[in-house]
């Protein structure tokens, strides 16, 4: 696996003055959405931080496939690592290690650096357990970003997988659970259960990690949400690359 670290590295430093600017660009939005209550506590700002989490969710998942599809000029994504007879856990955490780490600093530094900057220098106010919050945030931020690279590694076409990855964060995190939610609720009577469907989406995750009181339920959802869609992509692309599905 050394050695596809090493090639997936080098691949990604071609790429780094792209990543370097859109982490400055989008490092900007959440002070530019704060201006109007810039001299207020972290808690009162992170409150009107609901725009910045969209953007987290419509913006990064598109730029960690597109990157990831991009590092390989010629071919499919995984193609030759695939044909070389690597295992799938040395294909799949080689990319983790390094896109992955890389991706994962650089949705942290543009959606959090200003908000731990203000923690610092103006104050919590309402922001309790902030260290317990910050810890969630990263999880979560972290399954936005390695999910990224294994759905495109499971499609290995990088404009589709790019679309796939669109549609994994936006449809069924915006849409599919809050529907699913309503259903169960709603129609179905099953308030306990639409509780869990809204504990699901990972913007809803993102808005009570940060604005809602932190209890058992979110941390739970936050930690075995991760895990268990990890644990899907990583089959299916097991699945693929143990039948040589390569088109």
């Amino acid at each position: 696996m050394n050695r596809m670290m090493k090639a997936e590295a080098f691949r990604l430093k071609r790429r780094l003055p792209f990543l370097i600017a859109c982490t400055v660009i989008c490092g900007l939005m959440p002070l530019v959405n704060s201006l109007s209550v810039i001299d207020q506590d972290l808690g009162t700002q992170i409150a009107w931080s609901g725009v910045i989490i969209m953007a987290v969710m419509m913006i990064f998942p598109l730029i960690f496939s597109g990157i990831s599809g991009s590092t390989y000029d010629q071919g499919k994504l995984g193609f030759y690592e695939i044909m070389a007879g690597n295992k799938t856990s040395g294909i799949v955490f080689s990319k983790i290690f390094t896109a992955g780490i890389l991706y994962l600093v650089m949705i942290v530094v543009s959606s959090c650096a200003y908000y731990v900057f203000v923690g610092f220098s103006k104050g919590l106010g309402s922001f309790d357990h902030a260290l317990i919050r910050f810890l969630l945030v990263i999880v979560i931020l972290a399954r936005v970003a390695f999910c990224s690279i294994l759905i495109t590694l499971m499609i290995r076409r990088p404009p589709i997988g790019v679309a796939a990855c669109y549609a994994r964060f936006m449809i069924i995190d915006v849409t599919g659970f809050p529907f699913l939610a309503w259903l169960s609720g709603t129609v179905m009577g099953l308030p306990k259960l639409a509780l869990h469907f809204n504990y699901m989406s990972l913007t809803n995750q993102l808005m009570i990690t940060v604005s809602e009181p932190v209890g058992s339920m979110i941390v739970l959802h936050v930690l075995l949400g991760f895990v268990i869609e990890f644990a899907l992509w990583y089959f299916i692309i097991d699945l693929g690359i143990r039948k040589r599905k390569i088109a």
